[in-house]
């Protein structure tokens, strides 16, 4: 726990020395990053208890005017759990991390007994941080629950759908994209949501989704346009 709130902490601590943020909506469509734009498959956590959206979307209404691009819809809120990788329609198109559609089918079924053994397990869920890119809510995992339900679906999980990530694992909501602009005032709007009181949330389900990306051009409401489709559901035990 004192670790994952170190984490945090710093994660605040960058974004407010930061002079600008970023808009990666714009920049992964830029020149030829354009072509990875396929559909991403990953294991998530819905956002589904009405306390818990009702929290998250005043949060989002709060930052509205700051936010660049529509909020993440209020039925797509969720805690990424693990990414699998892209998803390919066209046998051709080989791109490291990528899966054809039916394949993925596959891989939903092979992990089922090991989610659906697991207990159902609470979160805490705030306060709010930032990321240069992003609007988000923090997701506190006391009992390391989470941890350990990551840790068991990827070791059920072939080498080949683990690819590698950049950045360490650190669990959180997207609420909605800054897109670019000075990032000073949004660490003073931001500043007394760090102490916002977290909510209590219940993980009782994951789901393996497809969702798609490449809506072009850019537009304000692209979060909202694209299109989440789910390819299993796992339901935990309580």
């Amino acid at each position: 726990m004192l670790r994952r709130t170190r984490s945090y902490a710093a994660i605040w601590d960058r974004f407010g020395h930061l002079s600008q943020t970023q808009d990666s909506l714009a920049l992964e469509r830029r020149g030829l990053w354009r072509w990875l734009l396929l559909a991403q498959a990953a294991f998530v956590i819905p956002i589904e208890d009405p306390v818990a959206t009702q929290q998250l979307t005043r949060w989002q209404e709060a930052f509205r005017s700051w936010l660049s691009y529509d909020p993440q819809p209020e039925d797509r809120l969720h805690i990424t759990l693990h990414y699998v990788g892209l998803l390919r329609y066209k046998p051709w198109l080989w791109l490291p991390s990528s899966w054809r559609p039916a394949a993925v089918s596959r891989l939903a079924e092979q992990v089922r007994e090991a989610l659906e053994s697991v207990e159902a397990f609470d979160l805490q869920l705030g306060p709010l941080n930032a990321f240069p890119n992003v609007l988000f809510a923090e997701v506190h995992d006391r009992d390391q629950c989470l941890r350990l339900l990551r840790a068991r679906l990827r070791r059920v999980l072939p080498l080949r759908a683990r690819p590698p990530s950049p950045w360490p694992y650190t669990p959180h909501i997207t609420l909605g994209n800054w897109g670019r602009q000075p990032a000073a005032p949004l660490v003073d709007a931001l500043r007394p949501y760090r102490a916002a009181r977290p909510v209590p949330f219940r993980v009782t389900r994951v789901r393996l989704t497809v969702y798609t990306r490449n809506a072009l051009p850019l537009r304000r409401d692209t979060l909202r346009v694209a299109q989440e489709a789910v390819i299993a559901d796992y339901q935990l035990k309580e």
